[in-house]
């Protein structure tokens, strides 16, 4: 990995054909995020129109980001080795297949298996997004690309359950719920019909894949997902306490495997060399810790506003946007902000914004004792968390991807977009502890007190894990700097495939 800490020159203007590539892969990644909020908004229609009960709900929305997040890795890769373009529609056409099944489900059984799909589509998908822009767009005007990668995120956060809640408020054509995945019918087809034409074609490298290492490595993220993602809710079964004691085993020989490819001269999925570097290492904690205090956020204060104050689901989802409105702004500006200190301090204001504003938050609620105006008392405190959130964003994926090498740009986004995935689950998992304290029932026995209180609880691991973040950030700087200080000949450069 190679890369510098001193400030580049500000970003200039894409060109037409960067421009044209970041256009459609952006399109790409809005649709995907966007479909891991989009059904929460729609669990009544479900369960009224399918007869669903509450485990079949779970399925629902835990199938997606399970299947998503196992097969991110492995998805990378094959963008590696069988061509970007390629990869783009393959995926592309799978998850417009996947949302047309989702779309005409007939009982629970058939959505939950069509969510699985569409997952797993998106895993295919989502890596050569970010593969793309590090490769499409010259590395001067990159980081400008991934601070607009870095505002769709925030965007899609939001709008998932905006754009469910106004198409099953609207009930087109009597369909209820099911216009939230046949939306993403007409966008598939355009992005598979234009990718021959605006995603650069890519050879990749005509290697074999790793199928050892890619059937491991699904193991072993079901085996540490599953139970963190409907673990709680299920009552922290025995089996799910079981496949948590295989996840150091199966990681064991993971890498075993992978340093035996290696030694033998082959391909292996993930290259020891860069699971070993210790900024790609520090990078990937960075993401585990930071996306652990960001999404679960946006659940438990969903919770807060929809039990606690009868809120619907779209009124809760735009009382979150002030969120998403700081985040899009600096988001949209973090190119220029680090083009003039640099990408490390950018980061890190952006994490010490997290905390300070999740403290702000804490306080907030400690002062609204009502609930009245509620949204309007937070309003100030998320936009200002937001901002940080859009410090961080671009300028993180940026950062680490102009460390790697091109060949392996699909793997190291997937190993990123899967320590994000595990980051969220963990921080559902984590912060629900203190979030329920040991609470079992139902939560509309709950009043806006109680949850008032549960969320400060809350908080307080968001705020701890924003500071962690800061910490990591300072050790990436340390550990780049050093890098970066060293003798020429002991720094590897990046290669062309």
């Amino acid at each position: 990995m190679s890369g510098s800490l001193t400030p580049t020159a500000a970003p200039s203007r894409f060109l037409p054909t960067e421009k044209r590539a970041a256009a459609l892969v952006l399109g790409a990644a809005f649709m995907l995020l966007a479909d891991t909020s989009i059904v929460n908004v729609a669990v009544p229609s479900l369960q009224r129109d399918l007869g669903a009960d509450v485990p079949d709900v779970q399925l629902v929305v835990a199938g997606y980001v399970v299947a998503y997040a196992v097969m991110l890795i492995t998805g990378g890769r094959l963008g590696d080795l069988y061509g970007r373009q390629r990869m783009f529609m393959i995926g592309a056409v799978s998850f417009t297949l996947a949302s047309l099944a989702c779309g005409l489900a007939q009982n629970p059984e058939q959505l939950i298996a069509a969510r699985v799909w569409q997952g797993l589509s998106a895993s295919v998908l989502y890596p050569q997004v970010i593969a793309t822009l590090h490769i499409a767009v010259a590395a001067e005007r990159r980081g400008r690309a991934f601070a607009l990668l870095g505002a769709v995120v925030s965007c899609a956060t939001i709008a998932g359950p905006l754009i469910a809640g106004l198409l099953i408020s609207a009930d087109v054509a009597g369909l209820q719920w099911r216009p939230i995945f046949l939306i993403n019918i007409p966008v598939g087809i355009v992005l598979t019909a234009l990718a021959p034409r605006m995603v650069p074609a890519h050879k990749g490298l005509r290697l074999r894949l790793d199928y050892a290492g890619s059937f491991t490595v699904v193991l072993l993220l079901v085996a540490l997902l599953v139970p963190l993602t409907i673990g709680r809710d299920q009552g922290w079964p025995l089996w799910g306490w079981l496949l948590l004691l295989c996840v150091p085993v199966l990681l064991a020989v993971f890498l075993r495997l992978e340093s035996a490819l290696e030694r033998q001269g082959k391909f292996p999925l993930l290259r020891p060399g860069l699971s070993t570097d210790p900024t790609f290492r520090l990078a990937l904690a960075l993401y585990l810790v930071y996306f652990a205090a960001v999404v679960p956020f946006f659940l438990y204060f969903s919770i807060t506003l929809q039990y606690g104050l009868g809120h619907g689901a779209l009124a809760a989802a735009a009382t979150m946007a002030p969120y998403a409105v700081g985040s899009t702004l600096t988001s949209l500006w973090s190119a220029r902000i680090v083009s003039r200190f640099d990408a490390p301090r950018t980061i890190l204001a952006g994490c010490v914004i997290g905390v300070v504003g999740s403290a702000l938050m804490i306080a907030t609620l400690a002062g609204n004792s009502s609930g009245r105006n509620l949204g309007w008392a937070m309003a100030p405190t998320m936009v200002f968390t937001g901002l940080g959130l859009g410090l961080v964003l671009g300028p993180l994926l940026n950062f680490v991807l102009d460390r790697v090498r091109h060949d392996d740009s699909g793997v190291a986004s997937g190993a990123l977009s899967t320590a994000q995935q595990i980051g969220s689950s963990l921080g559902v998992a984590v912060i629900g502890l203190a979030f329920f304290r040991g609470f079992h029932g139902d939560l509309a026995s709950l009043d806006y007190p109680a949850l008032r209180t549960d969320m400060m609880f809350g908080l307080a691991v968001v705020v701890t894990a924003f500071a962690l973040a800061s910490v990591l950030v300072w050790l990436i700087a340390r550990r780049s700097r050093a890098d970066d200080n060293g003798p020429a000949s002991s720094r590897p450069r990046p290669k062309a495939p």
